[in-house]
């Protein structure tokens, strides 16, 4: 179980993201796509702006 009470910074979500990539060998568009079914159960905007924020960044990064 995951504890969402702190918001998590992007570095946290390339993390998730990367061990999805890693352990699933999904793409990187795999791994958001399982990422917003799982952790944020299909709503993006579940915890907040600020998360969804740091998630989008995150995903910007590992983009580059």
């Amino acid at each position: 179980m995951i504890n969402h009470a702190k918001v998590q910074n992007a570095d946290y979500f390339k993390t998730y993201l990367t061990l999805v990539m890693d352990h699933r060998e999904f793409t990187l568009q795999e791994a958001v796509d399982f990422m917003v079914e799982s952790y944020f159960c299909n709503n993006i905007e579940l915890y907040g702006k600020k998360p969804k924020q740091q998630f989008e960044l995150a995903i910007q990064q590992l983009s580059a």
